[in-house]
């Protein structure tokens, strides 16, 4: 079994496809350096944020490889004291949210951790090859329930993880070449 990544995505936005408050700044997702996409409660709580979709993670999977599972890692906190749980994080294929909602329900913290989704043989409910992997297209969403008056969310950082199996005729030419031998 063959790894890729962490990578971190490239392009990052809203998806309505869940929730009610748009994430601003959601680029500041795209390393782990304190500068966070944020979302805060509007109206009156609970609330669930978009989903703050990231894509572009630039996965470059041998074709022919057997994609055995996709890990999806999310720095994410509070704001503040009020509460704010998970809502949904799901798996983007060719950019529409969708799968096996690895959601835990959990409250954020106030300090910054990577929350990991999904692992080394998990596949959110899919199927998928590795042309699917590497599309600009492919990637996460991560949505939030704001729960409290000063409700906030943050999201500092998305990276995600592809483990793969590489087919017998990629394998026996990469050893020819001399890669991996």
């Amino acid at each position: 079994m063959a790894t890729a990544g962490p990578n971190s995505g490239g392009t990052f936005a809203d998806d309505t496809a869940v929730g009610t408050n748009a994430w601003g700044t959601p680029g500041n997702a795209s390393a782990s350096d304190d500068a966070r996409a944020t979302v805060a409660i509007v109206t009156a709580a609970p609330e669930s944020s978009y989903y703050l979709k990231a894509t572009g993670f630039g996965f470059a999977i041998p074709g022919g490889a057997t994609i055995d599972g996709i890990t999806v890692e999310i720095e994410q906190s509070k704001g503040n004291a009020a509460p704010t749980v998970e809502n949904s994080v799901k798996i983007a294929k060719a950019g529409v949210i969708g799968g096996t909602d690895k959601s835990t329900a959990a409250a954020l913290t106030t300090t910054d951790a990577y929350v990991t989704y999904g692992g080394a043989a998990d596949l959110w409910g899919l199927t998928w090859t590795a042309a699917d992997i590497n599309a600009a297209t492919f990637g996460a969403g991560f949505s939030v329930t704001l729960n409290g008056a000063t409700s906030t969310g943050r999201v500092d950082h998305i990276r995600i993880t592809i483990n793969y199996t590489e087919s017998a005729a990629t394998a026996k030419n990469l050893r020819l070449l001399g890669v991996g031998a």
